[in-house]
Order: C-alpha cells, then structure tokens, then sequence
C-alpha cells in the first residue's frame, strides 16, 4: 500500500513539472488580453474530472529569426496585462487544451501569430472560445488619437532575418 501511496506522489509530481514556465516580464504591459472560454464538450468540465484551459506562448525572435522559448501565460481570468519588447518580434501561440478524465481523450488547438509591437503602442487581444471554435483577434491602438487597426497575422515564415549592418 505505501508503495502504491509514493507511486501516486511521484506521478502527481511529474505531471506538475511537465508545465510549461510562468512567462515573467519587468515591461510595461503594452499587450492586453481579453479572453472568454467555454469548455467545449461536457466531458471537460471539472465536474466530471476533466479540465480545459488556455494559454499563451510567448517566444522571442531575433534579428536572425532565431526563436527564445520565453513562457506561458495561463489565460484564466477574464484581463490580464502584458509587457513584450517593444520593435523585437515576438512569435505568440494561444494553445486551447482539454482533458477529459471518463475517456481519457485529450485534444488541442493552436493560433499563432508573429508580433512586433511598436513603441508606445498598445495592443489589445480578444480570445475566445465558445462552441468548439476559437478566434483571436489582436488591434493595434495608437498612443496619440486612441484608433485602432486590426493587426493581420503573420505566420513565422514571415520573419525575414535582417542583415548585419
């Protein structure tokens, strides 16, 4: 039986280390975040032992195109705030996951984008996940009159490594 007991520990600790690392940031928050979920199936609800949740990747991009696995932000409350680099690319992966415990099925869906968020700019996000579809959608808001544009998303295959001068 204690066997069985640390055996259990043990795996309950893998599975927390298995996370990804908390993205941390001493910027200014310059990336705004709205998100709505709902989980898509009953099977994911905690009730019945499942789990669904969000998250966002956040990885730096060079000059050369190289990328810099930064972390995650765990898109659980309805706003939250964000500081990236200002004028350095940033290749950002919204993950929506779910678990379900009866079945033991899991799925995933992703929606990246390459960013390079201007200096003094803000960019608000909305993230939504209702009715097994998901959609992000990332403006650009301008420092001086407050208008906003639609940021287009880029794929990583975008960046274009810039020449050293």
């Amino acid at each position: 039986m204690r066997a069985l007991r640390l055996l259990l520990s043990a795996g309950l600790v893998a599975g927390c280390a298995g996370g990804s690392p908390p993205y941390k940031s001493d910027l200014p928050s310059n990336l705004n975040i709205r998100t709505k979920l709902s989980s898509p199936s009953v099977l994911l609800t905690s009730g019945l032992g499942g789990s669904f949740e969000a998250q966002m990747h956040v990885t730096s991009v060079d000059r050369n195109c190289q990328k810099s696995y930064r972390g995650a932000v765990r898109l659980d409350s309805a706003t939250l705030a964000v500081g990236l680099p200002a004028d350095q690319a940033a290749f950002l992966e919204f993950e929506f996951s779910g678990r379900s415990a009866p079945a033991r099925g899991e799925a995933t869906s992703t929606y990246s984008t390459l960013l390079t968020p201007r200096s003094g700019y803000q960019y608000d996000v909305d993230v939504v996940y209702v009715d097994k579809a998901y959609s992000v959608t990332v403006q650009e808001r301008n420092p001086r009159t407050g208008a906003r544009r639609e940021v287009e998303r880029r794929p990583f295959r975008a960046c274009a490594a810039k020449a050293a001068t």
